[in-house]
């Protein structure tokens, strides 16, 4: 009798091994990120917020050379003339694109409220999924 269960409790060993083995974690695989679940997307990681807007290329309202501002909260200044702008003034100057805080590709980007919204509501690269969502209520 014991002989049987151990049969019996080695072949429920191998079929839960032989199920589980594809969901272990492989040590050699790159970092996997979730992408925030305010986001609703599937891809690989994420951020909501314009906090966490990632960094954008303006064009320059006076001489139109491509400003770059690091963060939402940073100050525009041409490095071609003497242009100086406040964060404020974003809305004020068009938006050329949105840099990957991952890995530093340009992102699609676009509006779901125009009406509402004059900045752009959400980003995606499409080169390593990064996904960012401007968050506000509906």
């Amino acid at each position: 009798m014991i002989d049987r269960l151990h049969v019996v409790f080695d072949w429920c060993k191998r079929v839960y091994d032989a199920l589980a083995e594809p969901l272990r974690k492989d040590p050699d695989a790159p970092s996997f990120r979730l992408s925030s679940p305010e986001t609703h997307t599937t891809t690989i990681d994420g951020d909501v917020g314009w906090g966490n807007r990632p960094p954008a290329r303006i064009h320059c309202g006076r001489c139109d050379a491509l400003i770059d501002q690091p963060t939402s909260l940073d100050d525009i200044d041409c490095d071609h003339c003497v242009a100086e702008y406040s964060n404020e003034e974003f809305t004020d100057l068009q938006l050329a694109h949105l840099i990957c805080p991952v890995c530093g590709d340009r992102m699609e980007h676009g509006q779901r409220h125009p009406q509402t919204f004059d900045v752009p509501e959400w980003a995606t690269c499409h080169s390593c999924r990064y996904h960012w969502e401007f968050k506000h209520s509906y």
